[in-house]
């Protein structure tokens, strides 16, 4: 026997044999669920759960000048207007009554005739409503088009979002240090239109309904890959929210940023805009520093694990004069433990175990102002030399062919322009 029923736009026959006792579920619950949750547009700002666009406001704000003398404080925010036909009536607070019970504040409904429930208590109170003694009419969300005329308006259907934001300005003691308020001014700020999901769970952009579509979105983090066609690897950074940052370097070994996957420059730019704005600074944040000591002519080496692996062209002694290590022996691990273990706190090396060694920072003639060897330069025999002539003391070195960071920042220094 066949079974009819009545739908929204047209008769519908099932012809099934068991009856389904099932209604179809609401489809797009979640969706306008989902979106309710993120606005909060309903609820006074006290009753709001940090989550949605209260969030995101709690996570830019505040925001602080770069002298810590100005702040810029997020109060609350309001989205669209709350008032009844005749504008006598504004504000959410008349659509609040309070608790028998408690006394906290309940959310009433002009639509509900039953009584409403106390989510702090769990007791049911009279739903109390306040009605306009002009219009007769409650206050609501009014807004200035609605969907139908948005269609034939080619608008789109949204609503205000203003932003309350509290600007503080602070006095600084140049002496102590002690910071005091010297101006406080709260204002109300348009943020612009937040676009209102309709009763289908579509957006009206323009006068067209549109859906949204879920989109895959990369993981954050640091993710590193190899492109064997072009010869280099690459390294990239994925923010949770922000511009992408991409590293990469080529066969000439020179380090290379891509922010947004726009034109690439040179790495050392990038460290610069970071804080590190010398090559002296660069240089000591990647690479491991030696110090040489010169006394008499003499080169010293301070002990320490870049040794490992070097065979010195000078025995070493302790302070007995000893043997401890012969001359041209390799130093390994077992080889160090015994130098510290004499307590030897230096070794002298001669120039030739310098190779490949470039200067960490500045050497700079005190007397005359001259700057002897920059930072990066080779350390040749002849600038040796020349810091020997000169009477300097000490001299910080780096190996970038036996550091770990490689070779790759200091080229990409060495063709930076930006010094």
């Amino acid at each position: 026997m066949q079974n009819q029923l009545i739908g929204a736009t047209r008769e519908r026959v099932d012809f099934s044999r068991i009856r389904t006792s099932i209604p179809i579920p609401n489809l797009i619950e979640v969706q306008k669920k989902s979106y309710e949750r993120f606005l909060q547009m309903d609820l006074l700002p006290e009753e709001r759960d940090d989550t949605g666009l209260q969030s995101v406001f709690k996570s830019v704000f505040p925001i602080h000048d770069f002298r810590g003398l100005s702040e810029l404080a997020f109060v609350e925010y309001s989205i669209g207007n709350w008032e009844c036909k005749c504008g006598n009536l504004k504000g959410l607070n008349h659509l609040r009554s309070t608790c028998k019970n408690c006394g906290s504040q309940i959310k009433t409904d002009p639509f509900h005739p039953g009584d409403v429930l106390c989510h702090k208590c769990g007791t049911f109170n009279r739903n109390i409503v306040t009605f306009c003694n002009r219009c007769g009419d409650p206050v609501g969300l009014q807004l200035k088009y609605d969907v139908p005329e948005c269609e034939d308006r080619t608008m789109t259907y949204s609503a205000p979002l203003k932003v309350t934001i509290r600007l503080t300005v602070y006095d600084k003691d140049p002496e102590t240090g002690t910071k005091s308020v010297r101006d406080i001014k709260e204002q109300e700020v348009f943020f612009g239109e937040i676009p209102l999901m309709t009763e289908n769970g579509t957006f009206i952009i323009n006068g067209t309904e549109r859906v949204i579509v879920s989109q895959l979105h990369r993981s954050p983090g640091v993710f590193f890959e190899r492109v064997a066609a072009q010869g280099y690897f690459l390294g990239k950074i994925i923010p949770y929210r922000g511009s992408w940052v991409e590293f990469e370097y080529d066969n000439k070994n020179l380090l290379y940023v891509r922010i947004d996957r726009k034109r690439k420059f040179y790495g050392t730019v990038f460290l610069r805009a970071l804080g590190l704005k010398t090559d002296s600074v660069i240089l000591k944040a990647f690479y491991s520093v030696v110090d040489i000591s010169i006394r008499e002519k003499h080169l010293f080496w301070k002990v320490s694990p870049a040794l490992l692996g070097m065979k010195l062209s000078y025995a070493i002694n302790n302070a007995k004069g000893d043997t401890v290590v012969t001359q041209g022996k390799k130093i390994t691990n077992s080889v160090l433990r015994e130098v510290l273990k004499q307590g030897i706190t230096e070794v002298e090396v001669a120039s030739n175990d310098l190779a490949g060694a470039f200067a960490a920072a500045d050497v700079v003639d005190m007397e005359t102002g001259e700057v002897l060897i920059e930072a990066n330069q080779e350390l040749s025999e002849v600038a040796m030399g020349r810091l020997m002539d000169a009477g300097i003391n000490l001299v910080q070195v780096f190996f970038p062919e036996r550091d770990e960071a490689g070779t790759v920042v200091s080229i990409t220094l060495r063709k930076d322009p930006v010094k």
